[in-house]
C-alpha cells in the first residue's frame, strides 16, 4: 500500500487550503483499508477518510489521512425500468451523474456539480434542488472501526439534513443505488441546473461549497448577506460575491484566515438574529479518533 509522510493537504481539497498531514495512504482495496486502520490504531493515530476534499478545510493533521481515490470500482445492472448501481466509496459522484444522464435516470442528476465521492456524498447525505443521495440508496457495505464489514439496508440507516451516522458508525465502502428511468428529458433539466449554478455560485473558483447548513425555515446565504458577509474577506479567504454562503480561496488562503471568517460570520448572525449557524463544511485538525468521509 502506498504510504506517504508529511503530505501537503491543500492540493487534496477543493478550496485548496490545508496544512500538512503526518501520513497519507492510498489503499487499493478494502483489505488494505482495514490494514491501514489497524496500523493507525496501534500507533495511536487519529484517522481521517478523504475523498475529493469537498466541504473540507484542513489545518495540520498529525494522524493518518486515508485517501480513497483508488477505491473506484463501479458496476451497473439493468432490471427493467430500474438500474442498480454498485459504486465503491472513491467513485466520483460526477461519474454517477454522467451515467444517469446517459441512461436518462431520475433525480440523482440534480447532484451535478458536486465535487464529491460516493462515500463522501453518503456520509454527508449530499443534496440539492429537493433531492438527497439517501433517496436512492438501497444498501451499504460498511466497515466498522474494528475492521468488521457488514452489508446493511439503507432503510436501517438514519439520514438527516446534510448528515448521517457516518463516519462515527463506520466507513462507507460501497453504496448500492436504485435508480428509475425518467419520463422527462433529464439532460434538459440538468442543463437548467448547470446554468443556475453558473449564475449563482462561484463554480470556477477554489471553494468548499456551502459553508453553513440552512437553519430551519431560513437560508444561511440570506442571513449572511443581511449581516454584510457577502464579499467579506480575511486575508485571501472570502465569502463569494455571487453567493454569501460559499467560502472561496482568492489565491493564498490560509487555515487561520478561514477560522477567523467563519467565527465572524457566526458572531454576526447570532448577534443580529439570535440564530446559531452550524457548519456544513468540515474544519479539520488533529482531533477525534476518526474523522469525516468527504
Amino acid at each position: 500500500m502506498k504510504l506517504e509522510k508529511n503530505v501537503l493537504l491543500a492540493p487534496y481539497t477543493t478550496i485548496r487550503i490545508g496544512g500538512t498531514a503526518r501520513f497519507m495512504c492510498f489503499p487499493s482495496d478494502f483489505a488494505e483499508l482495514s490494514k491501514a486502520i489497524r496500523w493507525a490504531k496501534e500507533e495511536g493515530l487519529p484517522v481521517f477518510l478523504l475523498g475529493r476534499g469537498a466541504n473540507t478545510i484542513f489545518g495540520d493533521y498529525y494522524g493518518l489521512v486515508i485517501n480513497t481515490s483508488r477505491l473506484n470500482g463501479m458496476k451497473v445492472f439493468h432490471t427493467g425500468e430500474k438500474v442498480l448501481l454498485e459504486a465503491q466509496c472513491g467513485v466520483r459522484l460526477s461519474q454517477v451523474v454522467k451515467l444517469a444522464l446517459e441512461l436518462n435516470l431520475e433525480g440523482i442528476y440534480k447532484l451535478a456539480g458536486f465535487p464529491a465521492t460516493v462515500g463522501g456524498a453518503v456520509a454527508m447525505n449530499a443534496g440539492a434542488f429537493g433531492t438527497e443521495i439517501s433517496h436512492y440508496l438501497k444498501s451499504l457495505l460498511v466497515m466498522d472501526w474494528e475492521g468488521n464489514v457488514e452489508k446493511i439496508s439503507a432503510e436501517d440507516v438514519k439520514f438527516d439534513y446534510r448528515s448521517s451516522p457516518f463516519p462515527d458508525m463506520g466507513i462507507v465502502l460501497m453504496a448500492e443505488l436504485e435508480l428509475k428511468r425518467a419520463e422527462l428529458d433529464v439532460r434538459h433539466e440538468q442543463n437548467l441546473i448547470k446554468e443556475r449554478r453558473r449564475r449563482t455560485q462561484p463554480i470556477n473558483m477554489p471553494t468548499s461549497g456551502s459553508t453553513f447548513k440552512n437553519p430551519p425555515g431560513q437560508y444561511a446565504g440570506k442571513l449572511l448577506e443581511m449581516v454584510g458577509m457577502k464579499g467579506y474577506r480575511v486575508g485571501d479567504v472570502a465569502f463569494s460575491h455571487l453567493h454569501a454562503n460559499f467560502l472561496v480561496n482568492l489565491g493564498d488562503g490560509r487555515y487561520e484566515d478561514a477560522l477567523k471568517i467563519l467565527l465572524e460570520a457566526k458572531r454576526r448572525v447570532y448577534e443580529e438574529f439570535g440564530i446559531y449557524l452550524e457548519e456544513e463544511v468540515k474544519v479539520v485538525e488533529s482531533c477525534s479518533t476518526h474523522g469525516g468521509q468527504v
